[in-house]
């Protein structure tokens, strides 16, 4: 199964993706007219788009479902080859843990005026946010020190 994904995956993909597309336009070109013919406050109450929102996400799912279990699959296989993948997600969710915790959970300025537009965000929303923001942050820094650092090596071999 593994050998055919290889050779022929992307073109299912495509095929199936092609094949949803084209059903979808059909279903909705078909009832187009009288969503047209609808009072624009009324046009959010029809179906005309269900199949392809319900297909979407049910693909989306799908992917999702797909993209773990493969992952999980491949760390009970093959541990020892899954370590660097299992140190590294260690370390990402460290940092977060490490932002998270020193997150104040406060909002001010236009993180503030943002969050009254929504209606108001709790203390642990705002910490979380302000972690992954802390977290995206620390990410960027290291990747440009461990481009830098390979460029300097490189330079010098």
């Amino acid at each position: 199964m593994y050998n055919f994904l290889v050779k022929n995956g992307q073109r299912l993909a495509f095929g199936l993706g092609l094949v949803i597309a084209v059903v979808f336009f059909v279903i909705a070109s078909s009832g187009l007219d009288e969503f047209n013919m609808l009072p624009e406050e009324e046009q959010a109450t029809t179906s005309i788009f269900n199949f392809g929102l319900s297909a979407t996400l049910f693909l989306v799912f799908a992917a999702f479902v797909l993209m773990l279990g493969f992952g999980l699959w491949h760390v009970a296989t093959n541990f020892r080859g899954s370590v660097k993948g299992l140190i590294g997600l260690a370390v990402l969710a460290i940092i977060f843990f490490i932002s998270y915790s020193t997150a104040s959970g406060e909002a001010t300025g236009a993180i503030a005026r943002a969050a009254e537009k929504v209606g108001g965000l709790t203390s642990n929303q705002l910490k979380f946010v302000g972690a992954s923001i802390s977290t995206v942050g620390i990410l960027i820094g290291l990747a440009t020190l461990g481009l830098i650092a390979s460029e300097v090596r490189n330079f010098f071999r």
